[in-house]
């Protein structure tokens, strides 16, 4: 065996061994695909209509920016930061656990996590076919009762009612958001230092997006304070509110933009890139809760700092128009729970499984 063939073989091992460590969270997303295809079918609904457009996004961001953005720190960090062994360095990223990891992590994006992520899409565009939006008066007048009687927005544009305040608000809610969020589950999935928690993050990246976003939403289906008035036919409540998100009308990130493409494809029944609207719980606050609790593992201050990225992210929901101020709360309780569920169920199960699997040996000896 030569020196390129051994070579090879040691790459090959160390991807079989990556892709395999994937094989729980190829598991969970084949569960939910198949049941929501079931799901799907038997409401004569299309499953995957918005395959194509995930899968142009996902390549281009995953397949192509990220990659590029990792290598160009990387070598830069090398280059810059390292005055000797830079050789050394060099070979340790493109060692075989590194590049195994990083290819394994793009395979689950690009597949498991991308059918997945398009299955959530496609049930949640399903929720209103039931009986529509029937928990907005009930959200909203909870929400104003704990809040001494006044709705949460009233209090942020008392304070911050202001066109430079809302494009800042508008640029990091569409753009910082998904920024942060999914360069988290890209670095979770492809680095080797996420090793210890990356089962364990990725289980309840997808718990989350199931239980917060289409179970608990569909069962109490609310659309939110920007279609508040196309919903219950009280365009009072929060006019003043929506006539503000107006003034972005037409520009890019535009809150305003975007809540009307969501209600043009909830109208014409059509399906899109984050199509289907449910307001109760907040998604965009479950991501940057998870990625406060895990981060916070890493580093205290970091946590603490996502902590605070946490709250501006519920008033952001508020601000905007998307959410009642209870969406964002009752998501963080929700991946509290969910993670603390998984932090404690997963070493059990893993030492319940190394028994199940020492048990033979040790009878046999």
């Amino acid at each position: 065996m030569d020196r390129h063939e051994r070579t090879a073989r040691q790459y090959l091992a160390a991807l079989r061994s990556a892709i395999g460590a994937d094989l729980p969270l190829y598991i969970i997303a084949a569960l939910y695909v198949i049941g929501g295809y079931m799901l799907m079918a038997g409401m004569e609904q299309t499953a995957f209509g918005t395959l194509n457009a995930y899968y142009f996004a996902w390549s281009i961001n995953f397949g192509i920016a990220a990659p590029i953005f990792v290598a160009v720190i990387g070598f830069s960090h090398i280059t810059i930061r390292l005055n000797r062994r830079r050789a050394l360095a060099y070979r340790a990223m493109f060692a075989p656990a590194r590049v195994a990891r990083f290819a394994a992590g793009t395979i689950l994006l690009l597949t498991a996590l991308l059918l997945f992520t398009t299955m959530f899409s496609s049930i949640k565009s399903t929720f209103p076919l039931a009986s529509g939006f029937l928990f907005d008066v009930a959200q909203a007048d909870i929400d104003k009762a704990i809040h001494l009687g006044t709705d949460p927005w009233r209090y942020l544009y008392a304070i911050a009612q202001h066109p430079i305040v809302l494009r800042v608000v508008e640029f990091n809610y569409n753009v910082v958001w998904f920024i942060l969020c999914y360069f988290t589950l890209y670095w979770v999935v492809t680095s080797p230092r996420a090793d210890q928690f990356r089962l364990r993050y990725v289980l309840t990246w997808m718990l989350s997006w199931v239980i917060i976003g289409n179970l608990i939403a569909g069962t109490w289906l609310s659309a939110g304070p920007a279609f508040y008035g196309l919903v219950t036919g009280d365009t009072e409540r929060f006019g003043e509110q929506l006539a503000f998100l107006g003034i972005t009308a037409g520009e890019r990130n535009s809150a305003h933009n975007l809540q009307a493409y969501l209600w043009d494809l909830y109208e014409t029944g059509n399906v899109g890139i984050g199509s289907g609207i449910s307001a109760f719980p907040s998604i965009h606050v479950a991501m940057v809760v998870l990625n406060a609790l895990f981060i916070g593992e890493l580093s205290h201050r970091l946590g603490a700092l996502m902590w605070c990225y946490v709250a501006f992210i519920i008033m952001s929901s508020v601000y905007l128009g998307w959410h009642y101020a209870i969406d964002g709360y009752v998501s963080v309780v929700a991946v509290l729970v969910i993670y603390w569920a998984l932090r404690k169920l997963l070493p059990k199960i893993a030492m319940r499984a190394n028994a199940a699997v020492t048990e033979p040996v040790t009878n046999a000896t």
